[in-house]
């Protein structure tokens, strides 16, 4: 998917929930419009009292096709995310009246979905709303821009990236804006971009296996039980990623390192090509992990961690007391009912990790530390009595690489003996790390380390003299490639000028065995680099401080 707009988003909030609807849970309406189009084929827009335009939409004359959609949207899936919108709009709504002492709202607006006419899935805010009568109102509200298809319907597209899209709507609602990231590289699931836009894309995109988990869609459904794809059907980009958010997300793919480039690229090779090879390469290795860093900056680590923390099942049934969960709820749903019957076991979780969402917001802005990593010791802190458990799930998941250093070394250590079948080492080599996994564990949940301790300095460089397409598949090259020497894959590297393939191979190997590089003297140390590549690395620094982040469209 495309990534967000960077809009204000001030009233938005939407949570995706896959558990079946608690029986005290209402429906939540979703209103279907069309864009006004005018003669000369373009979007009409009108202007607003703040001055900004907006896009003018009107309801869809009715047909077979727009019944089947809000169908699709009043049941299954798509009607448990908007069910659980409302709880966290309400969360919102109540925050603000609590601080200006207004009444509690009884209801809120729905949601909308724009039927798009633009290719991608977007999240947007604000639009006009035309009536019959002709009359337009303002409506400051949040939506989902799709174009939706009779295929994408039937084959159950749809209903995944409705869902992606919502999540992104989410964390505006709950986080407000997030901070433009450093990377100028495509988002996939398969790449290390940079801490903000992994954390964005990996929160909407671990909804999509929730999607597949729990469809009723024939086509999805079959894809689940791996007869509904051919090895063709795959071997579309866009394809293999959508496969990877679901499957890789399952089996934790994306913490493993990828496989060096095959292509030797020495003098007068294609370097555009080989990153073109690397970035959309699937070729992980179970025995070698990322480091902290580079897990902290893949959209896929990212939603493997939250598809656990909404499965796991002592978070899910661990409920709050009475007064937490109705801060959720509308002024007339659920007063004086016991939240356990109100708010399904996953409903529960999620609202937790909405109050989670809410104490680290003022860090949102911030692209320095990963989102995800302040997000879990808020849930620890907020609740306490589960902090060993949601820090046991985010250290087994990135097998503590964020934390310790001697971690990353004990499991790979572990795997090159169990792949060749040393079961003697593996079997010692194996305790030794679980063994060392339960002490960070404890020693983190205590307060005597931090989650981020094994993180490092990002160290960003601008290299305008090497340009890159917004996205793989497009030709005109326009951007400069900006690397993070602490997660720089070896074809990055080659784009520095005098790094070779042998030199940059050697730049990842030592930086993988230390963790990550304090500075760019640090780097210098290393063989090979000489002290002219030092200082252009210096220089692409200061590009890259002066040009500062990168607002994606």
């Amino acid at each position: 998917m495309k990534s967000v707009g960077r809009v204000s988003w001030y009233c938005l909030g939407i949570l995706f929930g896959l558990a079946a609807i608690a029986s005290g849970s209402s429906p939540a309406p979703v209103e279907i419009v069309s864009p006004v189009i005018d003669a000369q084929g373009h979007l009409v827009e009108a202007v607003a009292p703040d001055a900004k335009k907006y896009p003018v939409f009107r309801q869809p004359p009715e047909s077979p096709f727009v019944s089947q959609l809000r169908e699709v949207l009043h049941s299954g899936p798509a009607q448990q995310v908007l069910v659980l919108e409302r709880f966290a709009r309400t969360l919102r709504s109540q925050e603000r009246n609590a601080a200006t002492g207004e009444p509690r709202p009884a209801s809120l607006a729905p949601m909308y979905l724009l039927l798009s006419n633009e290719e991608g899935g977007f999240a947007r805010y604000g639009f006009w709303m035309e009536r019959t009568n002709g009359r337009r109102e303002l409506v400051m509200a949040g939506y989902v821009d799709l174009v939706v298809d009779q295929r994408s319907v039937d084959s159950g597209g749809f209903e995944e990236i409705f869902c992606h899209e919502l999540g992104h709507l989410i964390l505006r609602s709950l986080l407000g804006d997030l901070s433009h990231g450093p990377s100028r590289k495509m988002h996939q699931s398969m790449t290390v971009t940079d801490y903000p836009t992994a954390f964005d894309e990996g929160y909407a995109e671990h909804f999509q296996p929730l999607a597949r988990d729990e469809t009723k869609n024939p086509v999805l459904r079959k894809i689940q039980s791996g007869t509904g794809t051919t090895d063709l059907d795959l071997l579309w980009l866009s394809n293999l990623d959508t496969q990877l958010r679901t499957d890789g997300v399952k089996r934790n793919l994306f913490v493993h390192r990828k496989a060096p480039p095959a292509v030797n690229a020495g003098q007068g090779a294609d370097l555009y090509q080989v990153f073109l090879n690397e970035e959309s390469s699937t070729q992980f290795l179970n025995g070698a992990l990322k480091n902290g860093q580079e897990m902290m900056a893949s959209e896929g680590v990212i939603a493997t961690l939250f598809y656990r923390l909404v499965n796991r099942e002592s978070l899910r049934n661990r409920y709050r007391e009475p007064a937490f969960c109705r801060q959720f709820l509308e002024a007339n749903a659920g007063r004086d009912t016991d939240p356990q019957k109100e708010i399904s076991p996953y409903e529960n979780v999620n609202l937790k990790l909405f109050a989670a969402m809410r104490q680290v917001a003022p860090e949102a802005g911030d692209s320095s530390r990963p989102l995800a990593i302040a997000l879990i010791d808020a849930y620890a802190k907020l609740f306490p009595e589960e902090a060993k458990n949601v820090y046991d799930l985010f250290l087994a998941t990135t097998y503590a690489v964020t934390a310790s250093q001697e971690a990353a070394t004990a499991f790979e250590r572990a795997a090159a003996a169990g792949q060749v079948g040393d079961l003697d080492s593996y079997r010692q080599d194996s305790r030794a790390a679980f063994s060392l996994l339960d002490q960070i564990t404890n020693r983190v949940a205590k307060g005597d380390l931090a989650l981020d301790a094994n993180l490092g300095p990002e160290l960003w460089l601008l290299n305008d003299d090497f340009k890159i397409a917004p996205a793989v598949w497009e030709r005109e090259r326009t951007v400069p490639l900006s690397i993070n020497l602490n997660t720089a894959s070896e074809p990055e590297l080659m784009t520095l000028p005098g790094v070779d393939s042998a030199l940059a191979a050697r730049i990842v190997s030592t930086r993988h065995s230390r963790g990550y590089f304090s500075s760019l003297d640090e780097v210098g140390l290393i063989e090979g680099v000489s002290p002219a590549l030092v200082e252009a690395m210096k220089g692409m620094a200061e590009k890259m401080r002066k040009a500062g982040m990168y607002a994606r469209q």
